[in-house]
């Protein structure tokens, strides 16, 4: 099988490097901090962002989801299975089907 792997794919930056070092090479330096721990430097502010970038905060929430599984006879007669099965009864006919998934 030829082509890429996702591995292969480099994910693409946000914002390009030289924009960024410029926001960076143009900010006021930062104050000195005496809380820093270990000796390690506070982090530049950012004060600005490049043009084109917009920023917005919003609320993050919490999903739950689960697969539904739609099976279809031989017969025609389509139901759904909330849990994975391999065979089950078709309510129609009354078959006992073997299922067998179709990949996308």
């Amino acid at each position: 099988m030829g082509g890429k792997t996702p591995a292969d794919d480099q994910p693409e930056d946000l914002i390009s490097l030289s924009r960024l070092m410029k926001v960076l090479e143009d900010a006021p330096e930062p104050a000195a901090d005496e809380d820093a721990t270990l000796g390690t430097a506070p982090l530049p502010r950012i004060t600005r962002m490049p043009e084109g970038i917009e920023v917005k905060e919003r609320r993050l929430g919490h999903a739950v989801g689960h697969w539904v599984l739609q099976v279809r006879c031989e017969c025609g007669r389509r139901w759904f299975e909330v849990d994975p099965v391999q065979t089950a009864d078709c309510p129609r006919c009354g078959a006992l089907v073997f299922i067998d998934i179709e990949p996308k």
